[in-house]
């Protein structure tokens, strides 16, 4: 607050336009504060802990590959909120072929899960074909 802006609350306090209890809640608001801090700031979860996002990445190499390249970032947040809501309202013939293949949404979900409250930083899928001219690196995990 400026030196004008309090004068004039202290005219107003004189005039009898404001309080006493009135001039000192406009004067204490006005006070200078702390300024907010100009760093990013970490977007936190409940607990206090960085967000973990579910992260896919597909590496290929070679003619074969046509030189794939995949880079798949998913807040767990939208796959805690989203996944079952996805999984109970897939189509009736996408979730018998998923049944199947072996395949069960609802378990990945809760393995992840599990993965995440454990707070193993492993690598959930990592696979390296090798060397050579039609090599890939495929890696799931939770950062």
């Amino acid at each position: 607050m400026n030196e004008s802006d309090r004068i004039r609350i202290l005219n107003m306090l004189k005039n009898g336009t404001i309080t006493v209890d009135e001039a000192e809640k406009l004067l204490n608001a006005g006070e200078t504060k702390e300024p907010p801090p100009t760093d990013a700031v970490a977007l936190k979860d409940a607990r206090g802990r960085k967000a973990k996002k579910f992260r896919i990445v597909v590496d290929a190499a070679g003619e074969k590959m046509k030189n794939a390249k995949v880079n798949v970032t998913i807040p767990l947040s939208i796959i805690r909120t989203l996944g079952p809501v996805i999984a109970n309202n897939l189509p009736k013939d996408t979730k018998e072929e998923l049944k199947r293949s072996g395949v069960d949404l609802i378990q990945i979900m809760s393995d992840i899960e599990s993965i995440i409250d454990s707070g193993i930083d492993e690598d959930i899928v990592n696979v390296d074909t090798g060397e050579g001219e039609d090599k890939a690196k495929v890696r799931i995990y939770v950062e």
